[in-house]
């Protein structure tokens, strides 16, 4: 079982507003809401047509990772992502086990978003930080630049890691969807692929062949209308009709009965930001009833008075394996506000009626 020393310093207790270090903890709400992506990715270069900053502006944005007073503090991952390859080298000196938990956290967000396999090594040594929001945030990077040795690493949390995020999450329950998302990026589910990819592909080509044969038929028929051939084409009759005019004319009809336009709902939709639990009571004493994946459509449909818990169903544009079983068979479960997006309009108060 992975110790939890130090589990709730003052940086993570920003969200009950006891926290001593000033913005550090203030925005740890904010900062925990960027994660890095579940696909599989390749490393991402610096972009073209742009020279590479020197190094020591990289080892600027890399020492702002942890200092909140640092100028560029608030924009450092999102410009070390858009350098990309080059700083991969610098993040890793800060991914370790015994360093600031902030700096640690924030530097295996951008290495999972850079998708960089170097970074493999240092995420799984950050696997053992006593801080729970970093073991949290070194799974979610192992999503992407993970590789055999994570699969075990991530297998051992799952199983063992008792602690939950600053927010609320277990490490535990992440580092399970971490195991499932890796699974799916097997050889076999490759080789599925390519295989479906070359019989998509003849597909086409044999579709392609038959509907230009069909066309040059087609053609080779329009040629040929209207030509007059002796003794071969017979000349068409061309028979008047016999009836009057008037006799032709579509019998009149009544007037169509109006109806009443139907009355419209205002839908309040949104979209999840990363894979995250679905929860009967808006709490997290209670154990969970489903599963969002990032990038699904969620319908809001009441929120806390707190505006600290979402009630919603599934959208239009899920994740195969997203879900919300609740035993009532609404459909329906409580979601974090700070997993989601911000909902555009009015919801209606709607507390829970039972204890968790």
């Amino acid at each position: 079982m992975t110790t939890e020393r130090n589990e709730t310093p003052p940086e993570e207790r920003a969200a009950s507003g006891t926290t001593q270090v000033g913005p550090v903890g203030g925005g740890l709400e904010r900062l925990t809401r960027r994660l890095p992506t579940t696909g599989a990715r390749r490393p991402r270069p610096y972009r073209h047509g742009r020279a590479l900053p020197p190094r020591e502006q990289m080892i600027n944005l890399v020492a702002a990772l942890g200092d909140p007073s640092h100028p560029s503090h608030s924009t450092a991952v999102d410009e070390l992502v858009e350098i990309g390859a080059p700083v991969v080298p610098l993040l890793c000196e800060q991914i370790h086990a015994q360093g600031s938990w902030l700096s640690v956290y924030r530097a295996a967000d951008a290495a999972g978003r850079i998708g960089d396999g170097r970074a493999a090594g240092p995420l799984l040594s950050a696997l053992k930080h006593p801080n729970s929001n970093v073991r949290w945030s070194a799974v979610r990077a192992l999503m992407t630049v993970g590789d055999v040795r994570a699969i075990f690493e991530l297998r051992r949390i799952a199983q063992h890691d008792q602690g939950r995020t600053s927010w609320g999450e277990p490490v535990a329950g992440a580092a399970q969807s971490a195991l499932d998302q890796l699974s799916q990026r097997s050889v076999w589910g490759q080789s599925v692929e390519l295989i479906k990819t070359a019989v998509t592909s003849v597909l086409m080509i044999l579709a392609l062949t038959l509907a230009f044969s069909v066309v040059s038929t087609v053609r080779a028929e329009w040629d040929r209308f209207g030509v007059y051939v002796p003794g071969q084409t017979q000349v068409p009759t061309v028979v008047l009709p016999t009836a009057e005019p008037a006799a032709l004319l579509p019998a009149p009809t009544s007037a169509p009965t109006p109806t009443l336009a139907p009355t419209l709902t205002v839908v309040v939709s949104g979209t999840v930001l990363q894979i995250s639990f679905v929860r009967p009571q808006p709490n997290t004493s209670n154990n969970p009833i489903g599963q969002l994946n990032q990038g699904d459509a969620i319908i809001f449909l009441a929120r806390t008075a707190n505006n600290q818990w979402y009630l919603v169903r599934l959208g239009d544009r899920v994740n195969a394996a997203s879900r919300i079983d609740n035993p009532d068979g609404s459909g329906t479960g409580w979601i974090n506000a700070a997993l989601v997006s911000a909902p555009s309009g009015n919801l209606p108060v709607q507390e829970p009626t039972t204890a968790p």
